[in-house]
């Protein structure tokens, strides 16, 4: 294979002609370092990535265990604070019904009292 060649069938693999400055097996041994780099690299975005995805499932899963005990504490706290306003509300349903009554009873009371004079 004529320089020629070579030259075209590296443009052929990379789409862009070899740098003039480098020979072609500089190129392609700088290439395997760069590539076998960039793979670590990866490979340790990796394991960072999976630590963090742990860690942050984990917090998640604490989250949803906080916030089902703090929904249960407010649902529990509604349910109380509508039996007493249910509470509440029978009481002043019963004191206007007893008032009603003794305002019936003093009417009556009077008209009796007005027949007798």
């Amino acid at each position: 294979m004529n320089r020629r060649q070579k030259k075209k069938a590296f443009k052929k693999r990379f789409g862009f002609n070899p740098p003039r400055s480098f020979g072609i097996r500089t190129v392609m041994q700088w290439k395997e370092i760069i590539i076998a780099a960039f793979e670590r690299i990866k490979q340790v975005i990796l394991d960072l990535w999976e630590c963090i995805k742990k860690t942050m499932l984990e917090l998640t899963d604490a989250l949803k265990e906080i916030g089902t005990a703090l929904t249960s504490d407010k649902k529990r706290k509604r349910g109380q604070y509508a039996a007493l306003v249910d509470f509440q509300s029978k009481a002043l349903l019963q004191q206007r019904q007893q008032e009603r009554e003794v305002m019936q009873i003093e009417s009556n009371f009077n008209i009796y009292n007005h027949d007798r004079r």
